[in-house]
């Protein structure tokens, strides 16, 4: 592989960092440096008398983030969780479940709280079954390691144990991983993409809705290189042009030099049909394309031109609902036929009330543009997200342990947890079966923080206090923590080693993880939490493997496909992999295109499916078997925008990996009067006699919350955001409904399904009311410590 100079000086000082990194080595001045790697990049972290007292980024990180920096004040943040706490009323057998969220802690020996751990596991299934058990951790965002991975350890005990409610779909992308597949055949917004390469070299045009990639990409699901950064300059000084479709001018605009194309909240649907109505009435759209790898464009055209409802879906018409120029949307259908154009949308654009609508249409978008599997053309649905399309190194990737099977064979979808806790025995549709809601009487959370993700939080609140046992795994007092019954203390990455990779796409690199610095207070990790919890139940070997966890490590890295001794990447602190050729001249669905008969599709016809006979089957009428345009019933035209004015959307957040590191000076920085601010336009701050710096309170029939006001011409009028992930704070603890002093989004928004389909969250249709905050406003407390008797200082 030939290496330009600045490639060539990137590797060579990313091996020289690493190099000097030796976990023997010794720093100017005594410090010890060891080598480390995080969600945010990797580091190297100088060690003085036992404490982190610097972090560095490593060499191979060509833009390192603001995030990886403030990792150190999050280990040593002061609400972190000291020793096993037991609820006051839980540990005496009062059980007053309604005060979760407001009780005292005690103070207990480990021994004791896994006593209590143990038993209520063993309560819980002795006498309504395992699956009255309920596993909250699905994700992997707390911990990039591949050994110390809470949900796989969690699933693996437990499925040891008997079973437990586990969940399917995701908060992330759960209305397109489920509609995509019926569509074209994968989920797509998972999949390895087009390689970098190819569209920089081909690509002319990237339409992308929703999407911050500068933003989104500060973090990656295993570790960023932030190679991103440079890929996208890249595009940008070779002259493609993007153009962006939001309700804001995000961070990407400003960094690619891209067109902002102001949008309303969740409307982008409207916009794509009108956009496949003018390619069709003006002729332009690739009928051979359509003809030869698409089935039913016959009846979307008839539901285009308005043949069932009467309303042609034109640009006219897409105006009035999404508040973009027709003359724009004109102009750019127009635009993405005459240039190898890339047609991308973020996620967020279908955590929606039928959300499943956006990326159906943007495969009929592409369709009719007709230049899906050409070189740099076609569909792109992660630009956004963990470097994809960077190219694929062929190693293979580190192993988790194996979660293993789970005899309960109940799976829901994650945005049903408030529903599934208030109604069970409830029975719900979801794409093409049935499901039933179990009744669940214990949660288990670890390595995740359901009162930071989940929409609605009041009503997740009433959920919490109707189970009987609410146990969590946590390195900090986080709202989830607070409102449990047993809280454990687990260690933070730093505190223990684990092998990981980067980047997700291109696993470019193994990382070891080297321990820096003692596990502190009294904190385990999880591996051995779940231990010390098999060997209650008999189940320590089977859980263990017979393996300690530096076996496992070395497990773990021999099913890398790389000549490098363990004991050698160990030493030096990570692998680099190259790409090799094939892989960085990769096009995705170019084999489909090429022959669509022995590479088709995994759609009941082998081709792309504008209409689907299987989901029109199911006869939903909230999602039919094609692209429709629905209006929601938190929407702009809806009758409850004269209450709630405002579209509120919840974008990913700037100095946060979700609800992870809002505990921090970083975070701090970026608050209002010590809340979460609220983007508002200037006109409408005017119209409310709201300036910049206000406390402000938001509102709706689910509840309200204090924000600080940030005045910015970055947003468009009707719409605000607030960014997620704040840690939830009740003005009223007793109290489910009261007020967040914090600006805990989720308070407002709704838990209402994308549709029978996916069963996914709609969090960005929500409609809000805005007032300027009055009377004495309540302290933030949502890094506070809750009492804890026993606990000293």
């Amino acid at each position: 592989m030939q290496m330009n100079r600045r490639e060539f000086l990137r590797m060579a000082g990313a091996m020289l960092a690493v190099l000097s990194c030796d976990a023997e080595a010794l720093a100017a001045g005594g410090d010890k440096v060891i080598t480390h790697a995080t969600h945010m990049g990797p580091l190297k972290a100088y060690i003085r008398n036992g404490k982190v007292v610097r972090i560095e980024a490593m060499g191979m990180d060509v833009a390192p983030v603001d995030l990886l920096y403030a990792m150190k004040d999050y280990v040593y943040a002061p609400n972190r969780v000291k020793y096993p706490c037991v609820r006051k009323s839980y540990l005496d057998r009062s059980d007053k479940r309604h005060l979760r969220g407001a009780e005292e802690f005690v103070r207990v020996d480990w021994n004791t709280a896994l006593d209590l751990v143990a038993e209520s596991l063993i309560r819980a299934k002795g006498e309504y079954g395992n699956e009255s058990i309920f596993k909250t951790t699905y994700a992997r965002w707390a911990h990039p390691g591949r050994i110390h991975q809470a949900a796989a350890l969690q699933g693996r005990l437990f499925g040891l144990f008997g079973g437990f409610v586990d969940i399917v779909g995701d908060y992330s992308a759960g209305a397109a991983t489920q509609i995509l597949p019926h569509v074209v055949g994968d989920i797509e917004v998972y999949s390895q993409q087009t390689s970098r390469e190819v569209v920089l070299d081909k690509t002319e045009l990237i339409l992308m809705w929703g999407a911050d990639p500068y933003k989104t990409e500060k973090v990656d699901y295993h570790v960023p290189t932030h190679s991103g950064s440079e890929w996208f300059l890249k595009l940008k000084k070779k002259g493609v042009k993007f153009v962006v479709i939001d309700p804001t001018k995000n961070m990407s605009v400003e960094k690619i030099g891209g067109e902002w194309v102001p949008i309303k909240a969740a409307c982008d649907t409207a916009m794509i049909l009108a956009m496949c109505h003018t390619l069709y009435a003006e002729k332009l759209y690739n009928k051979n394309f359509v003809e030869k790898y698409t089935v039913g464009f016959d009846v979307f055209i008839k539901y285009l031109n308005g043949e069932k409802d009467g309303k042609v879906k034109d640009a006219k018409w897409a105006e009035r609902i999404c508040g973009v120029p027709a003359r724009k949307i004109r102009e750019l259908a127009r635009m993405a036929v005459k240039h190898r154009t890339l047609v991308t949308g973020s996620w967020a654009c279908q955590r929606i009330q039928y959300g499943e609508q956006f990326h159906w249409s943007l495969v009929a978008l592409a369709s009719m543009i007709g230049q899906i599997g050409l070189a740099g053309g076609g569909i792109y649905f992660n630009m956004h997200y963990c470097s994809a399309g960077a190219p694929y190194s062929g190693v293979g990737i580190p192993l988790m342990l194996s979660q293993g099977r789970n005899p309960v064979n109940i799976l829901m979808p994650a945005s049903r947890m408030n529903e599934m806790l208030l109604n069970p025995g409830k029975t719900i549709d979801y794409n093409g079966k049935k499901l039933t809601y179990p009744n669940i009487k214990l949660i288990y959370s670890a390595g995740v923080t359901p009162l930071g993700h989940q929409p609605n939080v009041g009503k997740l609140i009433e959920g919490f206090r109707k189970v009987d046992t609410v146990i969590t795994h946590e390195p900090w007092w986080t709202p989830t923590a607070k409102y449990s019954d047993i809280v454990l203390p687990a260690t933070t990455s730093f505190e223990r080693s684990d092998i990981t990779f980067g980047s997700s796409y291109g696993v470019e690199y193994a990382f070891a993880m080297k321990q820096l610095i003692a596990p502190m207070f009294e904190a385990r990790n999880d591996f051995d939490i779940f231990r010390e919890l098999a060997v209650r139940f008999g189940l320590e070997k089977a859980y263990t493997g017979g393996k300690s966890v530096d076996e496992w490590i070395k497990w773990s890295y021999s099913k890398l496909r790389t000549s490098v001794k363990f004991e050698d990447f160990w030493k030096q602190g990570y692998v680099h992999f190259s790409a090799p050729k094939k892989n960085r001249e990769f096009v995705r669905h170019a084999d489909f295109r090429k022959d669509p008969v022995n590479n088709h599709l995994r759609t009941p016809s082998g081709k792309i499916e504008l209409f689907s006979e299987k989901i029109s089957s199911f006869g939903y009428e909230d999602c039919p078997g094609h692209p429709v345009w629905l209006d929601p019933i938190e929407g702009p035209s809806s009758y409850l925008a004269k209450r709630y004015p405002f579209q509120l959307i919840t974008p990913h957040p700037k100095y946060r990996l979700h609800s992870q590191l809002d505990n921090t000076p970083l975070a701090a920085k970026a608050k209002i009067g010590g809340r979460e601010p609220v983007y508002i336009n200037p006109a409408d701050a005017a119209k409310l006699g709201i300036s910049h710096g206000d406390i402000v309170e938001i509102y709706n029939s689910r509840g309200s919350i204090l924000a600080g006001a940030m005045v910015t011409s970055k947003i468009v009028k009707g719409v605000v955001a607030v960014e997620e992930g704040a840690w939830y704070a009740a003005e009223d603890p007793l109290n489910a409904d009261s007020r967040c002093v914090s600006g805990q989004v989720n308070v407002l928004t709704p838990d209402r399904p994308t549709s029978k389909l996916a069963q996914a969250i709609s969090a960005n249709t929500c409609l809000v009311a805005i007032k300027k905050a009055s009377g004495k406003l309540p302290r933030n407390t949502a890094y506070d410590v809750p009492e804890i008797k026993g606990g000293g200082k």
